[in-house]
């Protein structure tokens, strides 16, 4: 896939493993879409559409992982 410019509403996440690699967040209203793309230097190596349900599923997966890593080691449940 080719380079394009990020779009007006986007994000970008470095991958703490370095070498280029990160995650690219970016609104498509035109479209109603979310885009989520997968980066490795220049190069876009993989990408997922999310509709706007999609979207909030993520979202909500998120949160609840960030609330699981503040949980205290000994409260947290091995699943």
């Amino acid at each position: 896939m080719s380079i394009v410019p990020m779009p007006l509403h986007s994000r970008w996440v470095a991958d703490q493993r370095g070498d280029g690699r990160g995650l690219r967040i970016s609104s498509h209203p035109e479209a109603g879409v979310v885009v989520l793309s997968i980066w490795r230097d220049d190069e876009c190596v993989a990408t997922t559409r999310l509709q706007p349900a999609e979207a909030a599923q993520l979202a909500a997966g998120l949160a609840e992982s960030l609330a699981q890593l503040a949980t205290p080691p000994s409260a947290q449940q091995v699943c």
